[in-house]
């Protein structure tokens, strides 16, 4: 099979008539969004081949979170080949959060109007905030900036920032965080400064995103490597943690 997009008019289409969609697709359940706008052009194949897979719905009514460290590595594996503008593309993961995907997102993200929807279902926020927002989208870019081949599981700081889901506003939300690479290495020091005994809490983590945005005054972080970024978080976390709980 392919990935799929939306076309870019089927996607102002439905937008456009999201009390419709809500109301027929996500609550009512019993048509496609081909069937409700009677087109079946609007989503259409690329290129890419990507082996059918499904979605962890394992876990009961409230603690639907605890799936999100299996379905990251799902579908991270299964689209890892995206590349970051790819894996920026509403289009690709509208099709996904209302065709491909749709029981996994009404199991997952439980709305209860329109507005929801569109937060969820689709790109409602910055650009940067919003591929952590996206019900699928999420799932991929949480796999992108923690996937570590260096690790042993190169899963292993995915199953940590999934259990610790309120460090992922502070670190994958903001605009400093842009890059890749200023994300994984300052998970991964947070990560590796728990294991060694750091008192890591949610206002240490927010302390985090204001360090690396005073880090972003003095230096280029786009130029910085990964060792150097990882390095000045992780020294920070274990010799001045009150200084980060002060910032």
């Amino acid at each position: 099979m392919k990935i799929k997009y939306v076309t870019e008019d089927g996607l102002l289409m439905i937008k456009n008539n999201a009390d419709i969609v809500f109301r027929e697709i996500i609550k009512g359940k019993e048509k496609t969004i081909m069937e409700l706008f009677n087109d079946d052009s609007l989503i259409k194949e690329t290129p890419y081949d990507i082996e059918e897979f499904t979605l962890d719905m394992s876990q009961p009514q409230g603690k639907e979170s605890l799936t999100d460290g299996e379905n990251v590595q799902r579908v991270y594996n299964h689209m890892k080949y995206l590349s970051d503008s790819q894996a920026s593309d509403e289009r690709i993961w509208t099709s996904y959060t209302l065709n491909e995907q749709i029981d996994y997102m009404r199991y997952r993200w439980k709305t209860e109007n329109a507005n929801d929807m569109l937060n969820r279902y689709f790109f409602n926020y910055s650009s940067q905030r919003s591929l952590f927002r996206n019900g699928i989208a999420r799932l991929w870019w949480i796999g992108r900036v923690t996937y570590d081949e260096r690790r042993n599981d190169p899963y292993e700081l995915t199953k940590y920032i999934c259990k610790n889901q309120d460090f992922l506003e502070s670190i994958c939300g903001r605009n400093i965080f842009n890059n890749p690479k200023v994300q994984k290495a300052s998970i991964s020091a947070i990560y590796d400064a728990d294991r060694n005994g750091a008192a890591i809490t949610r206002e240490v983590v927010r302390g985090v995103s204001k360090y690396i945005n005073l880090l972003s005054g003095t230096y280029l972080l786009d130029i910085l490597s990964y060792e150097d970024i990882y390095t000045k978080v992780y020294r920070k976390l274990t010799e001045n943690l009150e200084g980060l709980n002060d910032l």
